[in-house]
């Protein structure tokens, strides 16, 4: 049993602010009643308690509701049911628990997953960013919910799942959405679209495992679309058009954060978000690192060439805290996207991403001898299979390096 520490009232709820890690503040007067704050800020009342006495006695952990829908108090006689209940050794979670997942429904799921475990990064336990947090919750509101939203979620099966993702790359959801008071946005079906969709659902349905509403993932094994996507490479001599359009904008002032990023993204191989949101904090200019706090991958510490550095040494200092701020100084610089789109046109490559330039950064490093594990720590991986996606081109070095052996070998042998 947890040790209690606190009388909650309302004012030490209202006085619990979140930490970097979950945590639970237990109450003096009712052994086993706990608020329990989330990193995201969600407050929730719970009730521990074991049902039996002895070393087999079930233990159990209950959520009995949010600290903005129930009153502390309101909450601390609920949890004495619950406490009361299982000193006699009766479960009432069971109970009503079976009740709930009868009838709980696909979008109410989602919506519970997108406010409890959506923030939080299921395999590290660290808050995502925002903008993936939202591009998630988006595909689940704008393909899940119309099609199968008002499901029981406990019926559901792997077949409906499989009919899901085909309903979805079919286009059946394609439609055009209001985002903001003037804004449209156009939802698009298709393969990759219905990929992403699944492989998000599959972890809503993970969660829903967790916290007891199912008994198994019914999305785990469904068969989704292999990876199409095209990494594009630029050559040294699309690297060189690319680098005269910067040179020429860059003589001209013109949108110089965005031209600043993109060089940096090329010289560094790091993801476009790094660079944009990067602080004047993270640079390490004595030691040359990169020392990110919140990447994709988590903190990260990354080496860097002096021709970045060179680059961000020559940046003016317009903002205590962001490298490249907005316009507003209210945050950091957003544009990237759209002067690629042009510097692109310009040099003759349109058909590359801005991501390929760290596919790119990848190719030059390995054409330049370098191993794939130095090229996964350049890039800020991981783990060491998310760099194999460059282990074509690692073989076609040792394909020439074997070449270039076998005439020294047979030079050597004089078999010629």
């Amino acid at each position: 049993m947890p040790s209690a520490n606190v009388k909650l009232t309302k004012r030490v709820v209202d006085g619990a602010f979140p930490k970097e890690h979950a945590y639970t503040l237990w109450d003096r007067n009712l052994a086993g009643f706990g608020l329990r704050v989330q990193p995201t800020g969600v407050k929730s009342y719970i009730a521990f308690y074991r049902i039996g006495i002895g070393r087999g006695a079930k233990q159990r952990q209950v959520t009995i509701g949010k600290s903005t829908a129930i009153t502390c108090e309101a909450a601390r006689r609920e949890a004495h049911k619950f406490i009361g209940a299982a000193r006699a050794g009766e479960d009432r979670y069971d109970a009503i628990r079976r009740a709930e997942n009868e009838n709980m429904s696909v979008s109410r799921i989602i919506d519970l997953w997108a406010e409890e475990a959506a923030p939080i990064n299921r395999r590290t336990g660290k808050t995502r960013q925002k903008a993936g947090v939202l591009n998630d919750i988006n595909r689940l509101n704008a393909h899940v919910k119309p099609l199968i939203g008002q499901r029981p979620v406990g019926a559901l099966s792997k077949g409906d799942i499989e009919k899901l993702r085909d309903d979805i790359t079919k286009g059946k959801t394609a439609c055009v959405v209001k985002t903001r008071k003037f804004g449209l946005r156009q939802v698009k079906g298709g393969e990759g679209t219905a990929k992403r969709t699944i492989s998000t659902f599959k972890s809503v349905l993970s969660f829903a495992v967790d916290r007891g509403y199912i008994v198994e993932n019914v999305a785990v094994g469904v068969r989704l679309a292999p990876d199409n996507k095209c990494e594009r490479f630029l050559s040294e001599e699309e690297a060189g058009r690319v680098g005269a359009v910067l040179a020429k904008w860059e003589a001209a002032e013109r949108r110089m954060s965005g031209v600043r990023i993109i060089k940096l993204l090329l010289l560094t191989g790091a993801r476009t978000a790094e660079i944009e949101e990067l602080q004047w904090r993270e640079i390490d200019f004595d030691q040359s690192f990169f020392r990110f706090n919140n990447t994709k991958s988590g903190k990260s510490i990354r080496p860097v060439c002096p021709q970045a550095l060179a680059i961000l040494r020559a940046t003016p200092k317009q903002h205590e805290k962001w490298v490249f701020p907005n316009k507003k100084r209210s945050g950091p610089y957003r544009g990237t996207q759209s002067v690629w789109r042009d510097i692109r046109v310009e040099a003759g490559v349109p058909d590359v991403r801005k991501h390929d330039l760290r596919h790119s950064f990848a190719s030059f490093g390995i054409s330049s001898g370098l191993s794939l594990p130095i090229i996964g720590a350049l890039l800020g991986h991981l783990r060491p299979e998310t760099t194999q996606r460059y282990a074509h081109l690692a073989d076609s070095q040792a394909r020439q390096a074997a070449v270039s052996v076998g005439g020294v070998v047979e030079s050597a042998l004089k078999l010629s």
